[in-house]
């Protein structure tokens, strides 16, 4: 009987104490989120926590690049040549500030009407020898894994973006 007393008065308390955490300031008494509730981040939300602390470690630098893009809806795979592109900023060792223009770039000139479906990324590296190695390793694998068909783009030239205004 003590046991069950026991289990009762736990479980009471479990419960009760799970209800009191749940209502916090400015919730409902439900504590089951209705649609649309929540957390919400924006993309440019996103960008900006990204970029907040990479700011203060930013540096400029030439680099090498080239672009990469590929339609869901074709089997074919635009490469571009590697360029050595110079003034760069670099967040840190990952990152290039300026990486959606340059991407846009490279969709814009490969894709002139349906840039929708193209997904395009850029790969840099400050070492060309790395970015060689890293090209013909990405151009084999959809070649062989993913049955895209290479297509080298040797005169497309990336150009500096212009500054963005906030």
């Amino acid at each position: 009987m003590g046991k069950l007393y026991r289990v009762f008065f736990t479980s009471a308390f479990l419960l009760f104490f799970i209800s009191v955490s749940a209502q916090r300031s400015g919730r409902t008494k439900d504590p089951m989120l209705k649609k649309g509730e929540g957390l919400e981040v924006t993309r440019s939300d996103l960008n900006k926590m990204r970029t907040q602390n990479q700011d203060k470690k930013a540096r400029v630098a030439d680099v090498y690049m080239f672009a990469a893009s590929f339609s869901m809806l074709d089997s074919v795979f635009y490469v571009s040549d590697i360029q050595l592109v110079n003034d760069v900023t670099i967040n840190n060792k990952w990152f290039i500030k300026e990486r959606l223009a340059y991407e846009k770039q490279f969709t814009d000139y490969v894709a002139k009407d349906d840039d929708e479906s193209i997904m395009t990324s850029v790969v840099f590296s400050e070492k060309r020898k790395k970015l060689v190695k890293q090209r013909t390793r990405l151009i084999k694998r959809n070649k062989k894994k993913n049955g895209f068909a290479p297509y080298m783009i040797s005169d497309f030239k990336f150009s500096i973006p212009l500054p963005e205004s906030e």
